[in-house]
Parts: structure tokens; C-alpha cells; sequence
């Protein structure tokens, strides 16, 4: 559902000051804009500038930014419509999609909002249940998990006399946007079915697209250099206790949803799988695997995978008195956890094994687009599969000359946002270049919505005011040429003089189009 044009204009008309403050960012006011730590790269003394007038943050050490969509985008890790919902639910901005007439899209959000104002209400009895004398019994099964009142207070944790999640201690889930959406339950009596259960699918509920801790998780992996997975809540808890918090949690599955890993991705690339050292725990990393490996093999990812002792969670190294951070600073690559969980079983007598082995090794290790791991883990292979060093030489070098599987390359259609950016970046350069279209083209370039090219349209306008005859592509440059870097950067492709123009009348009503369109 595409965000129609006027609530993207009123959107980016926002005050970006505000929209930092209330994700969590500190602000210094420096005359009429502030500065604040950069998330473009490691930041000590912030250099990020914040101008609400102009709509734009721009940093000069790594000399990046953008409007106030971009912004939120890199601070949350989230695609352009989830961005535009984080602003517009901090400003108060209601949100119009073009396929949608404003009366569903008025009864979807009141939907919504209803079900997470229930949600928020159901919180507060559970967390008042969980302070209630009668809930010391199920307090203590917490206390007796080496869980502190700090943790409980931290994590919200409740307790259900009744109804859905009766006699179960309560962990509130909130989604990527921080939002509460819903709880797992822990049973606290041994008759219980499900040891755990998690709310019903709903539309504000979706299992496979949420993850344990996101929001705190994240901005701790921000700092860490990477995210830990972990199979159960209470690890979770317990690392956060142990001073690692950089930990999340599935919801009742050993592979997020692949929109979900692609999302975590834009926050962080490295991901560590601490998942429990028994059967169960191997199965969950290899489900991971056959989620995330793609990603991985193509360099969008790094995985490493942490083999604890036997038996043991997390949570139960941690009570044990063990350093857990030391398991995982240890953790190898996912493929040298592969090669090596398959070798340990490997019988080099059964020749029937060593094939399959070998066909799924070289399904894996072919797909890597780098040449250098490739090479390093053929070697690593061919030693495991052979019987002595003369024959794993022959089977790297058989192997080795084979062709890599390159990534294929399969055409990605251009995301709304970037279609309209293209277009808007071609009307500006036609008006600039071709003064027997400005007339036609001027209702068009008022309704432009990228803040660089508006910045460019205003001088524009400015030069004309003064003559028809001074705004000529080399007007237009010496302009460019003295303005914020950001902005030069992004604007002088489009006023050289010999960049070639395409204005017949079909590409112009195509642009029309575009940006009628929103």
C-alpha cells in the first residue's frame, strides 16, 4: 500500500529534532540546529547536524544523511513505510495509502490501535497480578531460577489467574516498532500441555515475524558488533542479567521468517546462534541455516554457532558459574560448524556416506561468492573427506578447478521510493536544460518531495526571479557549487551540460505519471 503524496510531504515537513529525542538520541542545540551522534559510522564527539528548517541531517566526518525518513530508517533498521509509521506516530501524523479510501484505511488503524490499547490494559493486570501476595508461590519459581526483581521489573514480567494464559507467568512480546502485541506464557504446574504458549495470531501478532528482545537487543548489538540468538526467553534473561545484552529469542521456531532475518540485517551483520547443546539445539541451528545460509554464502551476513557442553542452555551455564561471553568469542563460522558436526560422525570405510557428504559439502561451499573462502573451505573439505594428504590434494585440486556457482542475477523491481526519486531527479534536470518545457513542466516540479531537489527548485525559482535568462545549466552550477556538500553531491550529475536529454513527449507524460501517482 503505497503513502499518498500529502502525507509524505507532511511527514518530511516534520521536525526531525523530535523524532531523535523520542528514539532515544541526545541533542545539543547549536544556533538554529543540533547535533547528535551519527549512526553512519562510530561516533564519540557528535557530528551529526539535525536542521529542522531544511528537513535533512548531514554529518561531516563520513559525510552521510538524508531527510527524516532516512534517519529513522538506519536508526530502526526499517524499510521506508515503517519508517514513515514511526514519524507519523510520533507526530500524530495520520497516514493515507493510495489503494486504500480513507474509511478502511480510518477502520484498520482504529482496529489496531484498539487491540493494542487491550493489550497495554491486560499488562497492567498481569504485572499487578505478579506484585500480588497471591503470586509469591509463582515468584518464587522465578527467584528460584536465579532471576532478580531488577530483571522482572526490566522484562515486565506478569501473571494470568485466568483466561488465556491462566497459571502462567507472563513476558510481554513487544514488535520491532517496540510496540506490545502479545505474551508467551510459562506454565508454572506440571499438568499443563505446553510447557509454553504464545498469543493467538492476530493483526497486530504475527509468531514468525517477531522476535524475542528485538528493540533492546538491537541497540545493544549496535554497541557489541553483533546479535545473539538464543532458543528460550528466560536465556534471554538471564544473559541480560549476566551483563549480555545483545540476546533475542524466536518465537516458538528455530528460523526467523527471511523478511524478518533481512530486516535484523539492516541494524547488524553479524549473528551469533548460542542455542542449547543438546539434539534440539543442533536442529534449531541447522533450521537457521537453511534460512539465513543464502544470505550468508552471498557476504550480506556473517554467522558463527557456539557449541556449549552437553545438556546445557545458556541460563544454565551462566547459574553453573561459567563464563558464557568466552563461548561465544569462540564460535566458529557456520560452515566450519557444519564441516566439522559432519566429520565428527563421518565413517571413511562407508563409501555411500562420503558421497552424500560430499554432494552437500559442495552444494554449501560452491555457493560462495567469495574466491578466497571458497578455496579455504575446499581445502578444509577435501582433509575431511580423504583417506590420506595425497588424496585430499587430488580432490581440492579436482575440485578447486571447477567453476564457482555464481549468485545469479535476477532483475529486483525498484521499490516506489526510488521509481518517484528517478523521476523527480530526470523533471529537474529536463526544466534546467530545457527552457521550451519549463511552462509545461512547473505545476510537476512544485510537487516534488526529495529535499535536495526541493532545495534546488527554491534556487531555481530565485534565478528566475531575477531573469528567465539567468538560469542556465552554468547558473545552476555555480549555485550548486557553493551549496552544503550533501546537497552538491547529490546535484551535480544533474546540471552538467553534457548529459543527455530524453524530453520527447512520451517520456514526459511517463514522469507525469510517476508523480501523479504519489
Amino acid at each position: 500500500m503505497a503513502i499518498t503524496q500529502a502525507s509524505l510531504q507532511a511527514i518530511k515537513a516534520a521536525p526531525l529534532s523530535t523524532v531523535v529525542e523520542a528514539l532515544g538520541g541526545k541533542l545539543k542545540r547549536v544556533g538554529h540546529e543540533f547535533v547528535t551522534q551519527c549512526l553512519w559510522h562510530e561516533d564519540t564527539n557528535p557530528s551529526l547536524t539535525i536542521n529542522d528548517q531544511k528537513g535533512f541531517c548531514f554529518c561531516h566526518v563520513c559525510r552521510e544523511g538524508g531527510d527524516i525518513l532516512d534517519y529513522v530508517q538506519k536508526r530502526n533498521g526499517m524499510n521506508m513505510r515503517d519508517a514513515a509509521e514511526v514519524v507519523a506516530s510520533i507526530h500524530g501524523i495520520v497516514l493515507e495509502t493510495n489503494d486504500e479510501d480513507s474509511e478502511q484505511a480510518k477502520l484498520r488503524r482504529i482496529e489496531i490501535s484498539k487491540n493494542l490499547a487491550k493489550v497495554e490494559k491486560t499488562q497492567e493486570i498481569f504485572r499487578n497480578n505478579w506484585k500480588s501476595p497471591e503470586a509469591e508461590p509463582f515468584r518464587a519459581i522465578w527467584t528460584g531460577r536465579f532471576l532478580t526483581t531488577e530483571a522482572s521489573r526490566e522484562f515486565e514480567i506478569g501473571y494470568s489467574f485466568s483466561g488465556e494464559f491462566a497459571s502462567r507467568i507472563t513476558i510481554p512480546i513487544r514488535d520491532y516498532k517496540g510496540r506490545l502485541v502479545g505474551w508467551t506464557g510459562r506454565a508454572t504446574k506440571k499438568d499443563q500441555l505446553a510447557k509454553y504458549k504464545n498469543s493467538a495470531d492476530s493483526n497486530i501478532f504475527h509468531k514468525k515475524m517477531l522476535i524475542f528482545n528485538e528493540p533492546r537487543g538491537l541497540e545493544a548489538a549496535r554497541e557489541a558488533g553483533c546479535l545473539v540468538f538464543v532458543e528460550g526467553h528466560l536465556d534471554v534473561i538471564s544473559m541480560w542479567q549476566a551483563g549480555i545484552r545483545n540476546a533475542v529469542a524466536m518465537q516458538g521456531t528455530g528460523a526467523p521468517d527471511a523478511s524478518t532475518l533481512k530486516r535484523l540485517a539492516r541494524s547488524v551483520k553479524n549473528f551469533v546462534l548460542c542455542f542449547d547443546g543438546d539434539a534440539g539445539g543442533q536442529k534449531a541451528a541447522e533450521q537457521f541455516i537453511s534460512v539465513a545460509g543464502p544470505m550468508a554464502s552471498a557476504g550480506d551476513i556473517n554467522i558463527n554457532i557456539v557449541t556449549l557442553p552437553d545438556g546445557k542452555d545458556p541460563d544454565e551455564i551462566i547459574r553453573d558459574g561459567e563464563d558464557l561471553y568466552s563461548y561465544i568469542a569462540a564460535a566458529p563460522s557456520w560452515l566450519d560448524w557444519i564441516i566439522d558436526t559432519w566429520a565428527s560422525s563421518l565413517d571413511k570405510e562407508n563409501a555411500s556416506m562420503i558421497t552424500e557428504v560430499e554432494r552437500r559439502l559442495r552444494q554449501l561451499i560452491d555457493k560462495l561468492q567469495s574466491k578466497a573462502l571458497r578455496a579455504h573451505y575446499i581445502d578444509k573439505a577435501s582433509r575431511i573427506l580423504a583417506k590420506s594428504d595425497k588424496e585430499a590434494e587430488k580432490i581440492s585440486k579436482q575440485w578447486g578447478n571447477s567453476e564457482i556457482q555464481q549468485k545469479a542475477k535476477t532483475w529486483t523491481p525498484r521499490s516506489p521510493h526510488d521509481v518517484r526519486l528517478a523521476a523527480e531527479r530526470r523533471l529537474i534536470r529536463i526544466y534546467i536544460h530545457r527552457p521550451e518545457k519549463r511552462e509545461e513542466l512547473r505545476p510537476l516540479v512544485e510537487n516534488i518531495s526529495n529535499p535536495a531537489l526541493i532545495w534546488l527548485w527554491e534556487r531555481l525559482k530565485d534565478l528566475e526571479g531575477l531573469s528567465t535568462i539567468d538560469l542556465t545549466p552554468h547558473s545552476v552550477m555555480a549555485v550548486v557549487a557553493v551549496s552544503e556538500p550533501h546537497y552538491m553531491q547529490q546535484l551535480r550529475t544533474l546540471i552538467r551540460p553534457n548529459v543527455p536529454i530524453d524530453d520527447d513527449e512520451g517520456v514526459l507524460l511517463h514522469l507525469r505519471g510517476i508523480l501523479d501517482a504519489g
